[in-house]
């Protein structure tokens, strides 16, 4: 775009304009591409190394595994009813296990439903699976943070879980996916980063308001004992109810909440016990690629102040406005890009309506 090439511009030396400097000339654009090529060769060696090392850590992990089940298919503890409405392309059965939890309007719609609920209704998988990242935790190996924002829990793709989720993908969370968000599902998803997070007191009791690196997010609630910890669904990324409240979630161990990776959403604060959740993020590279892609589409005016249960410290230029920063975390006023200067409510303040980008 233009604001790329003026910043090249100006990063290029100036030379007198005659035919003496072409050389030259060619010489710094040379030396501009390599810089370049060089930039994009280190970001793919870092992917590369991350992969490898995830690779090594699960291969360091297979002879401690305590459930080898686990690390190949996780369809058996798929509700029953579920899989076999799946199974059985049965539509109707699908929706009639499926809860709306919060409505669409100018937003997308937000589910549940049971994915790991056992015929007696307990989650046996969820007991498999906590007790097999407890083990991961006491093997002493490296834990890598999930993502940007939670500071506990694993990558279980990173410890060998990959293949196990890979078919759960293709058996059962595409075909809801297609059924629900299917511009998003079009054609399957193509990868995805799955992660277990903990909320409890002493380490994270909640999560800042954000949207997922994600195209359709499923959440599923492993327990432990807890009680508050609720999720408050937002709504749309670009729409002008993003930062309004539609709903408040409280997890239900063995459920799944699935929503579009583009919707506000945040978890309370736990108030005692522990809370664990397994997510995977699904993307669909063909999704990405096309002109409906949420990222590409106009970022529209807000319609209306945000409400306060929606506002993000991390990432609102209007958090002060309405609440105080929570304790520790002032470092952040000024910080923050949403919303745009051009997508600004009216009664907006002045001095914030202008962009400060």
């Amino acid at each position: 775009g233009t604001l790329r090439c003026e910043r090249w511009r100006r990063s290029t030396p100036r030379l007198p304009a005659n035919s003496n400097n072409i050389t030259a000339r060619a010489l710094i654009v040379g030396v501009v591409m390599a810089a370049a090529l060089v930039r994009a060769l280190v970001g793919l060696f870092a992917v590369g190394a991350g992969e490898a090392r995830r690779t090594s850590l699960a291969m360091q992990y297979k002879p401690l595994r305590r459930h080898a089940n686990l690390f190949e298919d996780w369809t058996e503890w798929v509700h029953p009813p579920l899989l076999h409405a799946i199974r059985s392309s049965n539509a109707s059965a699908l929706l009639d296990l499926l809860r709306e939890e919060a409505g669409g309007g100018d937003s997308s719609g937000v589910y549940s439903l049971p994915l790991f609920l056992d015929a007696e209704g307990g989650c046996a998988f969820c007991d498999l699976l906590l007790d097999e990242l407890d083990g991961y935790y006491a093997s002493g190996l490296p834990i890598e943070r999930p993502n940007s924002m939670n500071n506990y829990g694993i990558i279980v793709n990173a410890i060998g879980m990959r293949p196990a989720i890979d078919r759960l993908q293709a058996a059962v969370l595409h075909p809801l996916a297609a059924l629900l968000y299917p511009e998003q599902a079009e054609g399957g998803f193509t990868s995805h980063h799955s992660f277990m997070v903990k909320y409890k007191a002493g380490q994270d009791l909640g999560l800042d308001m954000h949207t997922d690196d994600s195209d359709v997010t499923v959440n599923v609630c492993l327990g432990k004992d807890f009680r508050g910890a609720a999720l408050t669904v937002c709504g749309d990324s670009r729409s002008p109810s993003h930062r309004q409240f539609y709903a408040s979630y409280s997890h239900e161990r063995g459920r799944a909440l699935l929503h579009l990776g583009s919707r506000r959403h945040g978890a309370d604060d736990i108030a005692s016990g522990e809370r664990n959740n397994l997510i995977v993020w699904n993307q669909n590279a063909r999704y990405r690629a096309s002109p409906g892609y949420v990222n590409r589409q106009p970022y529209l005016r807000e319609a209306a102040p945000p409400d306060k249960r929606c506002l993000s410290y991390t990432h609102d230029r209007d958090f002060g406005d309405f609440t105080a920063y929570p304790p520790g975390l002032e470092e952040f006023r000024g910080r923050g890009w949403c919303p745009p200067a051009f997508a600004c409510y009216d009664s907006m303040a002045p001095a914030l309506k202008k962009d400060e980008l």
